[in-house]
């Protein structure tokens, strides 16, 4: 049933479209600029699956509370846990990242040029400012060659520019759960210096029990044009969470008698985070001749504290610092008729995590049961030549060296001094071919490799329970297999197909034990097998609407895993589909109605257990005036209009049967924006 509304929805999409009169739409992606591949280029000429969203898409009736809104509408991409704060935001690309007990793993993370994402895979976007965010780009695949450990895939964000006249932006919502936020932006351009500040708060008492939050977010940039040759950009983010708890997962028993229940035991220990975190960074540009020089720098620290729901060891607290920088230079190349780009450079980053763990005393800090600083340095080089061979051909090479030292230094000796330290060197290669059948159609294939250690947390999560690093846990490695085609059939309507076969040796898979229930250990599954299609097709079919689709195919498997060899790998949906319909002018009334549809999927690997299909269907509504000098939009949404019974997040391999965490049903929020200009 839910199958069948979801090609419903795509046929009278297509079908009303294909009857549209003509639209005064112009052709708009050759303006888009994508810098996702280290290379700036058009959307046409990258020779990857890829996709890009753009400032409407991102910002314009939507909640603005999680970035899942937009990751739903990406082939390839599963978003998971948009109600849970304590455990942010989980994303998988083709697979990569679908692991992870909290947080995202295995993908880089990239906001405004700097890297989100620490040297040892970890990434959190709960201090992404969402009303701040100009354009997402996704580069769906291994990109070890690009960007080294952990780049399962790329996410890509840029936050908006200012304006040269001085912009005051209000922003108000509250909604269903007792859900407030307000945010504030303005900037301007003051001869050779531009600014944008942003700041925004929120809370929420939560779907659930035991699941409120509460959180602040600040982001300021700034851009100096030194000359006209060079200029210099400085960025400043600031976020602050002095409460997300946590509801804790449940049996589909308990989900059957309650979805609002929290899990006992998460009550009884309080569980939930505090998170509180620093960011500066340093871009500088210099034009060279006909290239370009990019320095950057940055510092980032994070302090977080963690409540579990069982005793020993239950409060997890860190202090993180995490630094680097990068040099890069991007140059035009000649090689007699043929012709391209060259780009060479070098990302250096040193983590460190100053971890403990103490007793919780039902939601009070105990005693001290583990002390250890935990160490990760990377040293990356790089190097890609992309190449136009004749008018039809284009290729493209990338090579990347990675040096990567880890050390747990063992604070804590009354269990004895579990100390030690790794080191990771890998070399990491990629080539891409591009044909050009016309100029708006495209045939791509690529050949690509990449690696993952494991994240520092899951390396000190050892299930000995003693200091130092899980020994038997080691990095995966993955072969990428690609082909894909791209076009623009007509100055209105934009599609995209790519079809993948990845080979992954050591898949890194979640677990947990008995004595330490809530707590999630790591380990190696040896090898999967991933086959996919994804499907992405924009369509302009009269003027002020637009309809977006897509869908993806997933057949993810295990081929040497002990006696799963043959089962599908958790967390995983083998369908998945989007289709959007939405009206948007300039001035006067928008709208947007969504459809969201993920298949079955297993929740651990044994394949026992499944979490149902469902579909879910979010409503935006809107109203714009201008005049000029200033703006005034109230705008209206309902997510689940159909009141679909669904899990928002899925723990794999959890101990009790207690995999599912309850999505809200129907639910509302509206609010209004204005803004001056002078």
């Amino acid at each position: 049933m839910q199958k069948s509304l979801l090609f419903c929805c795509l046929f009278l999409l297509f079908h009303f479209g294909s009857n549209a009169q003509d639209s005064l739409i112009t052709r708009a992606l050759d303006s888009i600029t994508i810098k996702a591949s280290r290379i700036s280029e058009k959307l046409t000429e990258v020779p990857f699956a890829i996709s890009s969203l753009g400032k409407s898409q991102l910002q314009l009736g939507q909640p603005q509370l999680t970035i899942n809104d937009a990751l739903d509408q990406i082939p390839g991409v599963f978003a998971l846990n948009a109600t849970n704060f304590a455990q942010d935001l989980r994303v998988s690309i083709r697979g990569f990242g679908a692991r992870s007990s909290f947080g995202i793993r295995g993908i880089q993370i990239i906001v405004d040029g700097l890297p989100e994402t620490t040297p040892d895979g970890q990434g959190q976007v709960d201090n992404l400012d969402i009303g701040l965010l100009e354009r997402l780009e996704v580069l769906r695949g291994p990109s070890s060659s690009l960007y080294g450990n952990a780049a399962g895939g790329v996410l890509n964000f840029v936050t908006q520019e200012t304006s040269s006249q001085l912009m005051t932006q209000f922003r108000a919502a509250i909604g269903s759960f007792g859900l407030q936020q307000y945010q504030l932006k303005f900037g301007q351009t003051l001869g050779k210096l531009n600014y944008i500040v942003h700041g925004n708060y929120m809370q929420m008492d939560g779907f659930r029990q035991q699941s409120a939050v509460q959180m602040g977010q600040f982001y300021a940039k700034a851009n100096y044009q030194l000359n006209a040759n060079s200029s210099i950009r400085f960025i400043l983010n600031y976020s602050n969470s002095p409460k997300a708890e946590d509801p804790g997962s449940l049996t589909l028993e308990q989900v059957s008698e309650s979805r609002e229940q929290a899990r006992d035991r998460n009550v009884l220990f309080n569980g939930g985070e505090e998170i509180t975190q620093t960011r500066l960074g340093l871009i500088f540009n210099q034009k060279i001749n006909k290239g370009n020089l990019t320095i950057k720098a940055f510092t980032t620290f994070r302090d977080f504290s963690n409540r579990l729901p069982f005793e020993n060891g239950g409060i997890v607290q860190f202090e993180r610092q995490f630094h680097g920088g990068g040099v890069k230079y991007t140059t035009p190349t000649t090689y007699g008729n043929i012709h391209g780009q060259f780009v060479v450079g070098s990302d250096i980053s040193i983590q460190s995590d100053d971890r403990r763990r103490y007793n919780n005393l039902e939601g009070v800090l105990g005693d001290l049961s583990f002390e250890q600083e935990e160490r990760f340095q990377s040293i990356g080089l790089y190097a890609i030549q992309h190449l136009l061979l004749g008018e039809k051909w284009r290729a493209r090479v990338a090579f990347r060296a990675d040096f990567l030292n880890l050390e747990a230094i063992d604070r804590f000796t009354a269990n004895g001094d579990n100390s030690g330290d790794r080191t990771y060197n890998q070399v990491n290669p990629s080539i891409a071919l591009q044909y050009l059948i016309s100029n708006t159609s495209q045939i791509f294939t690529s050949f690509s490799t990449s690696f993952e250690t494991p994240a520092l947390s899951e390396l000190s999560n050892n299930p000995t329970n003693l200091g130092g690093f899980n020994n038997e846990l080691g990095p995966q490695k993955a072969t990428n297999y690609e082909v894909g085609y791209r076009s623009e059939f007509t100055n209105r309507l934009f599609g995209e197909v790519a079809l993948f076969y990845i080979q992954v040796e050591d898949e890194i898979l979640p677990f947990e034990l008995e004595p330490f229930p809530g707590r999630t250990f790591f380990r190696n599954a040896g090898s999967t097998n991933r086959t996919g299609i994804e499907m992405q097709l924009n369509y302009a079919f009269a003027k002020h609407w637009l309809a977006r689709a897509s869908y993806t195919y997933s057949d993810f498997k295990f081929n040497d895993f002990d006696r799963f060899d043959g089962n599908r790998l958790p967390g995983i949906p083998q369908h998945m589909g989007f289709v959007a319909l939405r009206y948007q002018k300039l001035k006067g009334f928008y709208g947007s109605i969504q459809t969201r549809f993920v298949g079955e999927l297993f929740v651990n690997n044994s394949n026992e257990v499944t979490d149902d299909a469902y579909t879910i269907v979010n409503l935006r509504l809107g109203y714009r005036f201008r005049k000029v000098g200033w703006n005034f939009s109230p705008f209206f949404g309902v997510n689940n209009l159909l009141d679909t019974a669904y899990n928002a997040n899925i723990r794999i391999n959890a101990f009790g049967n207690r995999f599912f965490e309850p999505g809200p049903g129907v639910h509302f929020y509206g609010g209004i924006k204005f803004g001056f200009t002078n």
